[in-house]
């Protein structure tokens, strides 16, 4: 039986036929564009270029493969070293002194007011060049007093927060209740500002709280800080794995635990080594075979392995260094032979010549107008050398609250420094710890002249 084929068979068979013959003739045009024997040029239409014999030769001499890829350095991470800021020496912290009128936990003083160079606040506030600046635990206060440009009744306070040790920074222009013309701070208590309007009025203003009050007495919960922004560099459950993220992991010189989580997990430590001579560098592990390291890095960004201990075993290891130089060190732990323990931590110590201590001292008591004392503090300082205690480990604090005041230092000059800084208060004991020494001033103490 003979099958005849419809209409719509025989009209898909031209149509396959067509483009058959479509394809044939694009494939013969890509071979002559490519250099195929077929070509709608002639020869005679090209004008032939002469290479000299000494570039062919130079070419043939670096023949290079179609699947060769250019190499690039390899840059080992474990080798990234921060640089180590610079310890300030004596006449950078001598010039550091604050001067001002004591008010409350902070000092008035001349400041200039800040600049705004773009945005929407250009020349939108009028400030003052007196300010009443604080120190806290956390943060550098200071506060501008003025008034809106276009609102000239429209007094204002400028709150800058700078960091100290809390790692976020704020600004805030905070209005007057009322409209009642330019602000002037006149007093403080505490935390708490007294302000004067250019009208007469009269305003209080709580700076924990970040807003104006009723009266000194009113009782506001503190102002809600921003959230703490975090390094994504540094695991919070470890040690940073790279060199680089090590300058502010950890309090100086302590013991420290931490892990070993994977056999791929490097864990760095920075350490600073004031006095020149023996630093003894322990690692002991509960469990895992573990490697020591120790790097000196110079103010060059400059590494170099001082020693290491790489003995195989879980038990102690340790480097000791008989004179070393003063400076920054880092210290590497990493698993030996694939070894580590995530749920065992070890114990890695820093022991080294300690400068001698400095000692706090009270230079003399003053009765104020206003039935208040104020106490001036000076230090002494046996060292050669800037000493920094810092006011992280309660090793430089003040009793009763607030820990931290005004104008205290955290880095000392060499020898006898008289009448650094002064406080306000009320004349009960108040205690300047530092460095594991103490001293106490009252109402009864010696009495300034």
């Amino acid at each position: 039986m003979t099958t005849t084929p419809s209409p719509k068979t025989t009209k898909r068979k031209a149509y396959l036929l067509t483009a058959t013959l479509i394809t044939f003739v694009l494939i013969l045009i890509v071979i002559t564009i490519r250099g195929g024997a077929t070509s709608f040029f002639s020869a005679s239409d090209l004008t032939p270029t002469v290479i000299p014999a000494a570039i062919l030769t130079q070419l043939a001499s670096t023949p290079i493969t179609a699947t060769q890829t250019p190499v690039r350095p390899a840059f080992d991470l474990q080798q990234m070293y921060p640089i180590f800021p610079e310890t300030q020496g004596s006449e950078q912290i001598l010039s550091e002194k604050l001067e001002g009128t004591l008010l409350g936990y902070g000092i008035l003083k001349s400041i200039d007011p800040p600049v705004v160079l773009h945005g929407d606040d250009v020349g939108a506030y009028e400030l003052s060049n007196i300010a009443w600046e604080e120190w806290t635990y956390d943060s550098f206060i200071t506060i501008w007093t003025g008034y809106m440009s276009a609102v000239p009744t429209q007094g204002i306070l400028w709150v800058q927060i700078t960091p100290h040790y809390k790692p976020y920074q704020d600004r805030l222009v905070i209005p007057s209740p009322i409209r009642a013309g330019k602000l002037t701070i006149t007093g403080a208590v505490g935390e708490r500002l007294i302000l004067n309007s250019e009208q007469g009025q009269m305003f209080y203003f709580d700076v924990p709280g970040l807003r104006f009050v009723n009266t000194l007495e009113e009782k506001i919960p503190a102002a809600t800080s921003s959230p703490t922004k975090s390094n994504p560099n540094i695991q919070t459950e470890d040690a940073p794995d790279l060199p680089i993220d090590a300058l502010n992991y950890q309090q100086i010189n302590i013991p420290l635990d931490s892990y070993i989580n994977t056999q791929n997990d490097y864990d760095w430590f920075h350490f600073y080594l004031r006095v020149p001579g023996k630093i003894t560098v322990s690692l002991i592990p509960r469990q895992g075979n573990y490697g020591l390291r120790v790097v000196l890095v110079d103010k060059n960004q400059l590494a170099s392995i001082v020693e290491e201990d790489t003995t195989s075993g879980s038990s102690r290891k340790q480097v000791v260094i008989s004179d070393a130089p003063s400076g920054d060190y880092l210290v590497r732990v990493w698993s030996l032979v694939g070894s580590f323990s995530p749920g065992q931590p070890y114990t890695l110590r820093f022991d080294a010549p300690a400068p001698e201590k400095v000692l706090p001292i009270l230079e003399c008591v003053a009765e104020n107008s206003d039935g208040t004392y104020t106490a001036h503090f000076g230090y002494d300082n046996p060292n050669q050398f800037v000493v920094v205690v810092d006011a992280l480990n309660d090793k430089n604090k003040f009793e009763p609250a607030p820990t931290f005041r005004t104008g205290q230092p955290e880095g000392f000059a060499p020898g006898r420094i008289t009448d650094w800084f002064s406080v306000l208060f009320d004349g009960n004991g108040l205690t300047w710890v530092l460095d594991g020494n103490v001293v106490t001033a009252n109402r009864n103490s010696p009495r300034c002249p």
